[in-house]
């Protein structure tokens, strides 16, 4: 089970990658992806095709996908920040118009 302190730690990296990779917004695997190459860098490795890689014995030391999946949901369910881009996902995850209409206002104010 996650605890309060990991789920706010890892919220605020995840918002920082949603915020940096509009395809992570879309895509909880691209996000897992971007948030171990971010902040786990020292145990992504490359193997002898040039793919970045992390090797199983270093599992242990990520975050779980569900859990960085979570952090993604509160992030932009209950904070309205860094919605999905993509058309299919909103419809997906039921987000409604206004919220996307909210985000993008909040979104162009910071820019």
């Amino acid at each position: 089970m996650i605890r309060n302190m990991e789920l706010k730690t890892y919220k605020q990296k995840v918002r920082s990658v949603l915020e940096e990779s509009p395809k992570a917004r879309n895509n909880d695997g691209a996000l897992w992806a971007y948030y171990i190459n971010k902040f786990h860098r020292d145990l992504v490795n490359m193997d002898e095709d040039g793919e970045k890689c992390v090797k199983l014995r270093n599992f242990r030391h990520l975050p779980t996908s569900q859990s960085i999946r979570l952090a993604r949901q509160l992030v932009q369910n209950e904070d309205g920040e860094f919605l999905p881009t993509d058309p299919k996902v909103i419809k997906q995850r039921g987000i409604k118009e206004e919220n996307i209409r909210n985000a993008e206002w909040r979104e162009a104010k910071q820019a």
